[in-house]
């Protein structure tokens, strides 16, 4: 009899620490909590009703000027607070390789070396379209309450989206998408395939693959997308089979990830050129910096 009590007395016991740690787990996240982990005062948080910008205009490759939203000193020092203390340890999905810490544009090349199709998808305004909204659900799913996740945001964001010159944004870009990325990677399984993306540029690779599945396919693509409040850039979309050259993120990837020949040609001509004392259009230190870029795409491929 004294054994089974002692048995029952054990697994009574054993049942109530299960039910506190787990109601433990379920306790939200409070604006107290990311006070004490970002180590700010109340005064603080009073203090930050308005954050400040300033918008640079860059040239794209493509054409056209791409708006950085910078932050200014206050507001970039509170991001990286942020960025390096709560959502350094957050996971994002497998297949977004961009901005993550260990991985390169290498990463996103090297599973579509071989492939007989090679699908290459640009995502139009990525950082304007990923929404303060999204960013704020992300955090009451991640455990944080109403009041944190509101506050975490507003930190964050910028006129109802990421400001691509944020030190959070590109995290936050993969975190936030963990789903799409998702539903992109089943859709590549699905037609035995494979999947990643490097911030906006999207891949997708197949052993085989018919024209009809390719449009097919394509089309999912945008669907998809679409469900995620983003637009794909249909002109910029490009097919590319086994006989032509199959870039992903500017490397060759047709039999190993390279530097493109077009690249390599240049390259050697300016430096030629260059112990020629020819005119170049290229400095030393640029050159130097394609040297270290052929380098690393070598031992990381």
């Amino acid at each position: 009899m004294w054994p089974s009590l002692a048995i029952a007395a054990v697994v009574l016991f054993l049942l109530a620490v299960f039910t506190a740690t787990t109601k433990r787990r379920r306790r939200r996240l409070t604006l107290a909590d990311a006070i004490a982990r970002l180590d700010l005062s109340e005064s603080d948080v009073q203090t930050m009703k308005q954050f400040s910008y300033r918008e640079v205009a860059i040239p794209k490759r493509s054409g056209g000027v791409r708006v950085l939203h910078i932050p200014d000193d206050k507001t970039k020092e509170m991001q990286r607070r942020i960025l390096h203390r709560l959502l350094g340890r957050a996971r994002c999905h497998r297949a977004a390789v961009g901005f993550e810490r260990g991985r390169s544009i290498v990463d996103a090349a090297r599973p579509h070396t071989g492939q007989a199709v090679v699908i290459c998808v640009d995502v139009r305004d990525f950082f304007a379209d990923t929404t303060s909204e999204r960013v704020r659900d992300w955090f009451q799913r991640s455990g944080w309450d109403k009041t944190a996740a509101e506050f975490l945001t507003r930190c964050v964001t910028h006129e109802g989206m990421l400001p691509q010159g944020a030190p959070t944004s590109p995290r936050l870009s993969n975190l936030v998408n963990a789903r799409l990325d998702g539903a992109l990677w089943h859709l590549a399984r699905e037609y035995k395939g494979r999947y990643t993306r490097y911030a906006d540029d999207i891949t997708l690779s197949f052993s085989a693959l018919t024209g009809r599945q390719t449009r097919a396919v394509i089309q999912i693509v945008r669907r998809i997308l679409k469900r995620f409040g983003y637009r794909m850039h249909g002109r910029k979309t490009r097919v590319m089979r086994g006989h032509q050259r199959q870039e992903v993120v500017g490397l060759t990837v047709n039999r190993k990830v390279a530097v493109s020949r077009k690249i390599r040609r240049r390259l050697r001509a300016a430096r030629h050129n260059l112990q020629a004392g020819r005119p170049t259009t290229w400095t030393e230190a640029q050159l130097a910096g394609w040297a270290a870029f052929e380098d690393m795409v070598e031992r990381q491929r």
